[in-house]
């Protein structure tokens, strides 16, 4: 007898993992993977995610788990953990994979080593599955707290993208949807990146002016990058492209903009990943950037400098000034 898939799971009880089961609090049961099992705990026996999300009450039909075969009954299946660890968390949940699943890459983030996207990477070692993006501007305590939110679904599948929305969407979660998938994950990437050149400026008492300018020709790398490797530009105007620009790069409630400020304060970015619980994948997907902006001889100057600020000891003022004495050249 065949058996019908129905249920929800949440790879990641992370911040954002948490705050997506406390926002997709409909009638099916979801499940919230965890490596850690104290967080396993807190939410089975008292409804919260100390380490992760405290203070927020999550719903009753959430229940945490430490096994990956907890979740081979989901249809849809939310993959919020981050993108470093995709690959490896999905080879083992492989034996359990259903043709029937739906999976959503929730990560903003880029795979170092084979320099695939996390759908690319899904596709390679689930081969024929489905698989939906989402982004676009949302801090995980807002979601959680039920603050208005907009966000991108995207699935080259435009029934999976609708039927996605429509399981997602709720009267302070508004979801819209694209078939643009490759567009949608470069937005993700790419503005966590100029989130850390952002808080570097902002460290550096620059004013806001400066700051409009880094994020409009940010937005330019950004679509140039995207578009190079087969993203609509569109899309870069949109909720996953500049609207989640504008959010990331002005607020301490960013990871990636909070280590962009600690940099520029002179804190070593070892000691930056050492004092957090929670990973800025700008830092490693700058370098990931970097080296496919240079096979495609695409011209990044704003994330190029976040790199060399990062992993070449480049000064920060020498940089700055790099970039304020750049050849006049024609907007675009």
């Amino acid at each position: 007898m065949k058996i019908r898939l129905q249920n929800i799971g949440i790879i990641g009880s992370g911040a954002w993992g948490t705050a997506l089961a406390c926002s997709l609090n409909k009638k099916e049961n979801i499940t919230i993977w965890s490596y850690e099992k104290e967080t396993v705990k807190q939410i089975n026996k008292y409804k919260i995610n100390k380490t992760f999300l405290p203070n927020i009450k999550i719903p009753n039909n959430v229940t945490a788990t430490n096994n990956l075969e907890s979740l081979k009954l989901c249809k849809f299946i939310f993959i919020c953990v981050p993108s470093q660890f995709i690959k490896e968390i999905i080879l083992k949940f492989k034996k359990f994979y259903k043709k029937e699943m739906l999976f959503v890459n929730c990560s903003k983030g880029i795979e170092h080593n084979s320099q695939l996207l996390i759908s690319d990477i899904i596709k390679k070692i689930l081969r024929g599955s489905k698989i939906a993006v989402l982004s676009g501007p949302s801090f995980s305590i807002e979601v959680a707290k039920k603050k208005p939110t907009a966000v991108t679904i995207a699935s080259k599948n435009q029934n999976d993208a609708k039927k996605l929305a429509m399981l997602i969407n709720s009267k302070n979660f508004r979801c819209y949807y694209t078939n643009d998938i490759i567009g949608v994950q470069f937005g993700g990437i790419i503005k966590n990146i100029l989130a850390i050149a952002s808080g570097i400026v902002e460290s550096q008492k620059l004013g806001a002016s400066a700051k409009a300018a880094l994020m409009t020709r940010g937005l330019a790398e950004m679509k140039r990058i995207g578009v190079a490797y087969g993203a609509k530009e569109s899309t870069f105007y949109g909720l996953s492209g500049l609207g989640d620009l504008i959010l990331t790069c002005n607020s301490e409630l960013s990871r990636n903009f909070v280590t962009g400020l600690l940099i520029g304060r002179g804190k070593k970015i070892n000691e930056i990943i050492k004092s957090k619980k929670t990973v800025s994948e700008g830092v490693i997907n700058s370098k990931t950037i970097f080296k496919l902006s240079k096979k495609k001889r695409i011209e990044m100057p704003v994330c190029d400098s976040v790199y060399k600020i990062l992993y070449k000891k480049n000064k920060i003022k020498e940089t700055i000034e790099k970039i304020l004495t750049r050849n006049i050249k024609k907007e675009n």
